[in-house]
């Protein structure tokens, strides 16, 4: 079945299948969506472009199907041969990493301005895997000594720690254990490793429905330790009911022996964890702004990609598209294609003036006249003389509504119900020719004999067409005239039986042999009183759709590439503003003040794996 997309279609809706019953954890991947357009009479229309069908998906929930500014659009994949013809797949498609209730439509571009939308499907995102634990904000840097203060002493005032996932979301509600914490050196050859209050090594906190908190953790009065040295305070999760253990979470300290020193130190570690932070930050503006740039990059790379098969495809058409001046080229183009394709479209060609009966039910196709339409005038004649007890009949699904014509009309009007047909007798609709038969070609035919179902075209509802002309027309040849039609059916009948043969010029021979005599002679095309099939639209207006279409794409290609041009173009001009150039200079200032600040702090780390700056800037990722 040929669609012509240019035309509006109406009636028409989304069929989407998926597993209903599938999880949504945050970061993975979605089931594969099934997607099909489906036709008034609840067939799935097959030719769509893949890029007609889209996936939209935006957090939250929308009221009616109104669908917000910030919507992200997913493409799909489509199986183009065999069963799957006419469905379009989104295959391994990544659920969004927050946590929440996010909201999925799916799309199909009829054209520029009208769209085709499924139901809106809301679905809730849950945390994945526990991973990491990690606390609810991130804490100073605690620097100490091991004098009598207690507030001098203290590591930690008030900590909570909760279970998350790789992508941060809150996890392990469910989860019942403890947190351990310990004291740990970066270095395996440091032995005076500080110990809490009590002079124990690890303390334990209780866990529960995904949280910790920590509370007055101390180091004891006179704790070991060297001076200067950064130690790392390490909180360990236990809970049994966990398979995986979590990724430990690691706060680094500052340790000094003496007070007055300690007080020094704490002052220059907060200006270092303020620099830091900044520095953090600054970093990730401009790793942001390279990103961007390289995203913007990659998409002009694909714009110019796409601009450039569209235009080859054009030449294709006998099409050139000059190097000034497109944008006005390509829309004169356009509206010289539209009207010669609507000159097309209004030229006069033949029709069926048979009234069709009135299509108020779904299970009611239609006459068997206004069912297919055949291209050839000659064909056209002789197979419509030769369905002519036919032609008035109306095609039905089930017995029960051609039942209800039957009693409407008082048993007046033909009716098939397609529900009571033999399916088993019906021939096969890509058997070859009988001079074909078990792949020998057996004689050489003249006069080009094809089926006569293979010269309808059916506009809608093809499978069920497909048994109504089966059961009809049967296995009927056309072939050119009288001579070459006999000489056929003489040499057919050698090796099998030989079915019904029409000509071109109008002549019939039985499948029993007999031909001549008017019953077997079709009249002119006048008297058939407009019981004929009618022609389908020319192949012309299908290529012009083809051109307009393609044309349409390459403005959009066009007018995309010039949109993408222009945002890299100011992007990398905002890389040299004053503005920019301050802040890299305000990054430069602070790298050496921080520098100057970790010598004054003369940090002893023996070589340490996990440095305090280092530790700081994980925190830091996690808290932007």
């Amino acid at each position: 079945m040929k669609i012509h997309l240019n035309i509006f279609l109406k009636n028409l809706c989304l069929n989407v299948k998926y597993d209903k019953n599938a999880s949504f954890a945050a970061g993975s991947t979605f089931p594969d969506f099934m997607v099909s357009v489906i036709s008034e009479d609840s067939n799935i229309i097959k030719n769509i472009n893949p890029g007609r069908v889209s996936m939209k998906m935006w957090e939250g929930q929308s009221s009616g199907n109104r669908v917000p500014a910030n919507v992200t659009t997913l493409g799909c994949s489509k199986v183009k041969d065999g069963k799957d013809e006419g469905f379009f797949y989104f295959r391994d498609k990544m659920v969004p990493e927050r946590v929440g209730t996010y909201s999925i439509q799916f799309a199909f571009a009829i054209d520029k301005t009208n769209i085709l939308s499924s139901e809106q499907i809301v679905i809730e995102v849950v945390a994945n895997d526990p991973v990491q634990l990690l606390p609810e904000s991130v804490p100073a840097t605690p620097v100490v000594s091991n004098v009598r203060t207690v507030a001098s002493r203290t590591l930690i005032k008030d900590l909570c720690l909760h279970i998350k996932d790789e992508y941060n979301n809150r996890t392990g509600n469910d989860l019942v254990g403890k947190i351990v914490a310990a004291i740990k050196s970066s270095s395996e050859e440091d032995t005076e490793i500080p110990v809490f209050q009590g002079k124990v090594k690890t303390i334990e906190f209780p866990f529960n429905r995904g949280s910790a908190e920590i509370v007055n953790l101390v180091l004891a009065e006179n704790s070991p330790g060297r001076d200067s040295t950064e130690y790392i305070l390490e909180f360990e999760a236990d809970l049994p009911a966990l398979a995986k253990p979590l990724e430990p979470y690691r706060l680094s300290f500052m340790f000094y022996n003496d007070f007055k020193k300690q007080q020094q130190m704490a002052t220059l570690t907060r200006e270092r964890d303020e620099l830091s932070k900044s520095i953090a930050l600054y970093r990730n503006m401009f790793d942001t702004t390279e990103q961007l740039i390289t995203e913007m990059k990659y998409q002009v790379q694909e714009a110019e990609t796409r601009q450039s098969h569209l235009k080859n495809e054009l030449k294709k058409h006998q099409i050139d598209i000059p190097q000034t001046s497109i944008l006005q080229y390509v829309d004169s183009f356009i509206k010289q294609k539209m009207l010669e394709q609507e000159g097309v479209k209004k030229s006069p060609r033949r029709a069926c003036t048979l009234s069709n009966y009135p299509k108020d039910n779904q299970d009611i196709l239609g006459k068997i006249a206004h069912l297919a339409q055949i291209e050839d005038d000659k064909a056209a004649k002789v197979i419509s003389w030769h369905m002519a007890s036919d032609m008035d009949c109306v095609v039905t699904l089930t017995t029960a509504a051609a039942r209800r014509i039957f009693d409407e009309t008082q048993g007046r009007q033909q009716v098939l119900p397609l529900d009571s047909v033999y399916k088993k007798t019906l021939p096969d609709w890509n058997r070859t020719l009988p001079h074909l038969r078990n792949g020998r070609n057996h004689f050489r035919p003249i006069g080009n004999p094809v089926f006569a179902r293979d010269l309808l075209t059916f506009p809608e509802n093809v499978e069920h067409c497909q048994i109504v002309f089966g059961m009809l027309l049967g296995d009927t040849i056309i072939i050119d005239n009288l001579d070459a039609a006999n000489h056929y059916r003489k040499e057919v009948v050698k090796i099998t039986h030989c079915p019904t043969l029409l000509t071109r010029e109008g002549d019939r021979i039985r499948s029993n042999g007999k031909f001549g005599g008017l019953q077997n002679k079709a009249p002119p095309m006048d008297k058939l009183r407009g019981m004929v099939f009618g022609a389908p639209m020319p192949k012309l207006y299908s290529t012009l759709s083809g051109q307009i279409d393609l044309l349409q794409q390459y403005r959009t290609a066009v007018v995309k590439l010039h949109s993408v041009n222009q945002d890299l173009h100011l992007q990398l001009q905002s890389l040299n503003t004053p503005e920019m150039q301050k802040r890299k200079q305000e990054l430069a200032e602070q790298e050496k003040s921080l520098k100057l600040i970790e010598e004054k702090l003369g940090i002893c780390t023996f070589s340490s794996k996990v440095s305090l700056t280092d530790t700081l800037k994980e925190n830091l990722i996690f808290m932007i």
